[in-house]
């Protein structure tokens, strides 16, 4: 059963705001948040739903071709904001940490994953095989760091491939044709496929406590984007694995959000929808 489902911002990047939502945002530079959710659970101990960034971020990107990647997305990451240091601060040990999901390999999403020496990771091995197979300057342009990853990853791995990920229960909740994979063995937390930022990004779906939760990475990168099914800049659409795809996921998140209202649609960078989430005690509260 889960116990707990908290927020925290581990970092940020800036991109102009017009980059990610053409039809209504900004040509101003706007902030995006690297989230890490914080998922406690009564038998099963605490999940870590990717890990933001971390300060091993500026030593991989010192050098060339990997320096483009600090250039092009302008970083920012202390180390009292890591995962791991708010974590402590919440109370949770290092060791208490005994799964991190990463929904995907960009490095926004893996920076601190070497930080957790004690947890399994969990993520598609299909995805990381590919990222690997690319040329240091071809990893760079895909978003890419295999430096921020922990030598012995492998070696602590639960790897799904794509059959795994296609998964195997239904998810009434989010309406016909959704299925995901138990990672617990209760359905508390289910793994669920979306297909196209990557080859094989994995969100989450949460239940409970409250209403469910459904983690989407980077299938949307804001509210709006699922509110309004508006796809990104051509020029974003770079990094995507898949445009069709993507553009095929993000219709499914927007039927999601029209027909089941009560489901909590959480993308990784949206500092709208994260606000209330990492700082729910500055909800301003009616008056009585």
């Amino acid at each position: 059963m889960i116990t707990s489902v908290r927020f925290i911002e581990a970092g940020d990047c800036r991109h102009p705001e017009k980059a990610v939502n053409p039809k209504s945002g900004h040509f101003r530079n706007a902030r995006f948040p690297a989230s890490v959710a914080v998922i406690e659970h009564s038998k099963a101990g605490v999940i870590l739903f990717d890990t933001g960034y971390s300060p091993r971020f500026y030593d991989v990107t010192r050098r060339f071709p990997e320096k483009l990647y600090a250039f092009a997305t302008p970083v920012h990451i202390e180390p009292e904001t890591t995962a791991l240091a708010q974590i402590r601060k919440m109370g949770i040990r290092q060791d208490d940490v005994r799964h991190v999901i990463l929904s995907h390999f960009h490095a926004d999403h893996v920076g601190g994953v070497a930080d957790f020496t004690r947890a399994q990771y969990v993520y598609s091995s299909e995805e990381l095989r590919s990222f690997r197979a690319l040329s240091r300057f071809g990893q760079v342009k895909s978003g890419f760091l295999n430096g921020l990853l922990p030598t012995d990853l492998e070696a602590r791995a639960h790897p799904l491939n794509a059959t795994l990920l296609q998964g195997t229960a239904a998810i009434p909740e989010l309406g016909e044709g959704w299925f995901g994979t138990d990672l617990l063995g209760d359905e508390s937390v289910m793994m669920v496929p979306l297909p196209g930022h990557t080859l094989g990004q994995i969100g989450l779906f949460i239940r409970g406590p409250g209403a469910p939760y459904f983690l989407v990475a980077d299938a949307a990168w804001l509210k709006a984007s699922f509110e309004e099914n508006v796809l990104p800049m051509r020029l974003a659409q770079m990094i995507f694995y898949d445009r069709a795809e993507y553009a095929q996921t993000l219709g499914r998140l927007h039927d999601v959000h029209q027909k089941r209202p009560e489901v909590r649609i959480v993308p990784c960078h949206c500092e709208t929808t994260l606000a209330p989430l990492v700082h729910p005690e500055r909800e301003e509260r009616p008056h009585v």
